[in-house]
């Protein structure tokens, strides 16, 4: 319980969940807005060479290797070009939906 706010943390945390849950149940097409975001966040950290969105997987053809193929430069443009389409594709789907649904 955190006192100086004298509410149940745990409380609070279950039921903005559930209600979040419902809304998005009850509004799938919301998750293409939600991914057109995420998008636009790695989008943001490609052009701002944020370190975070180049860090190596676990993988055989991972960043690290495509770095190391054809230079950091040209991975960011690759990946962000993929990101700049991906986020007006689900930015697009969701206008979509929200346009004939």
């Amino acid at each position: 319980m955190l006192s100086f706010l004298n509410i149940d943390y745990q409380k609070f945390v279950e039921q903005t969940y559930d209600q979040a849950q419902n809304f998005i149940a009850n509004n799938p097409h919301y998750g293409y807005l939600i991914a057109s975001v995420g998008f636009g966040v790695f989008l943001l950290g490609f052009i701002r060479n944020w370190n975070w969105v180049m860090e190596p997987g676990g993988g055989v053809y991972n960043i690290a290797y495509w770095e190391n193929r054809i230079g950091n430069r040209n991975v960011r443009i690759v990946m962000g070009t993929i990101c700049g389409l991906a986020m007006i594709s689900t930015l697009a789907l969701f206008l979509y939906y929200n346009r004939y649904n």
